[in-house]
């Protein structure tokens, strides 16, 4: 066996076994957001795309296994009833299908940073559908044989006239000669060394308009530590991180089919389907998280036992402190006595549109204070 066969098939198990283990890590998250679901027949955009891009991924990773360490399969070509013949095309249909549910998640969550509306976002789509129909097509086109392997595998054999499965990754090129030409420095197919730079040119476009949309919403922040902080904190949370790992495996898959012209191409392909659903569903899962995290309710103690308290309503203005990780001392302005409720409401700016996270929050926040002068209490 060769060192590419043996690259390939540990590359493979190492693809499953992050997959797993990441499924793992996130279960409880996907748990959560599942009981948070009004039913099962009304799920929303956020729980709908996270079962699509998740198990579409995980289905496209099992066929890509059974492929090729199964050694069920009849070592007969000309057989229209061999298993490998009617096997071969699952595996690339099924990568198809997980990302196209990939590129949804990054649309929509694209849309929801950016808040593009109108021809931008149909221009969004159409960018999507277009790369999406253009995978599907280079996977069916090149894909013309097949072979089963010494061990019984079926393996997938391209087609030297019409090898076009690097538009997978390349997502769109230019159509003139593009069977003809090829860089003199490349040995590969000429099909498959076109135009580097277009290459992963969705991924990029969707880091591009995340990064900008981001910048403008704190575009009119100062420029303090905390709204450094909080820009760093958002922008993590909306995925570029994600879009880039996507991004950077996208271009290692398009190297490795442009440089190799047989299966030594599909090196990495597994491990590219396992990080792509993988970050996929993180998108989802961490602003899920991120918008029905918990919030702070906090209550003045230490009053002495068997005084009367007055309760009073407190507004942000007439409220002075510092916090600490555990306590908080809040101080209360003399003047003329507090009326009202002993509540108040702080608004953070944060709307929820499925996956794409900000909403409206309620810090409910509760004040007891001494019939006498008032005195800071520590918030426990």
């Amino acid at each position: 066996m060769s060192p590419f066969n043996d690259a390939t098939k540990f590359l493979r198990i190492a693809a499953m076994a992050i997959f797993v283990y990441d499924w793992a890590l996130t279960l409880p998250a996907e748990i959560r957001m599942y009981r948070r679901q009004s039913s099962l027949l009304r799920m929303s955009t956020a729980c709908m795309m996270l079962i699509l891009v998740r198990y579409l991924g995980l289905i496209a990773l099992i066929t890509n296994f059974i492929g090729f360490f199964a050694h069920v399969f009849v070592d007969n070509p000309k057989d229209p009833n061999n298993a490998c013949r009617l096997y071969f095309r699952v595996m690339p249909i099924m990568q198809c299908f997980a990302s196209w549910a990939s590129h949804a998640v990054f649309v929509v969550r694209t849309v929801a940073i950016c808040n593009v509306k109108g021809l931008s976002t149909i221009a969004l789509i159409f960018l999507a559908v277009t790369v999406s129909g253009v995978e599907m097509f280079s996977q069916l086109y090149s894909f013309f044989k097949f072979d089963v392997g010494s061990s019984g595998n079926c393996l997938l054999q391209y087609s030297d006239d019409h090898n076009l499965s690097y538009l997978y990754y390349l997502v769109r090129v230019p159509a003139v000669n593009i069977f003809s030409w090829r860089p003199h420095f490349l040995p590969g197919p000429p099909q498959a060394l076109i135009l580097f730079a277009a290459s992963t040119i969705f991924d990029v476009v969707i880091i591009v308009l995340t990064y900008r949309g981001l910048s403008v919403k704190f575009s009119n922040l100062s420029k303090s530590d905390a709204a450094s902080t909080g820009f760093n904190d958002v922008l993590w949370n909306s995925s570029i991180l994600y879009f880039s790992v996507t991004t950077f495996f996208n271009m290692l898959n398009l190297g490795f089919y442009a440089y190799f012209g047989n299966s030594n191409a599909t090196v990495l392909g597994a491990m590219g389907i396992a990080f792509t659903s993988m970050m996929s569903a993180r998108v989802i899962l961490d602003l899920h998280s991120y918008a029905h995290r918990p919030t702070p309710s906090y209550q003045l103690s230490g009053l002495r036992s068997g005084e009367q308290t007055s309760r009073a309503s407190v507004g942000p203005s007439q409220v002075s402190g510092q916090c600490t990780l555990k306590t908080c001392c809040l101080t209360a302005s003399q003047g003329a006595p507090y009326t009202g409720s002993d509540k108040f409401q702080a608004d953070a700016k944060m709307r929820d549109s499925g996956i794409g996270v900000f909403r409206t929050v309620e810090l409910r926040h509760e004040y007891e204070y001494d019939d006498g002068p008032r005195r800071g209490a520590n918030v426990v």
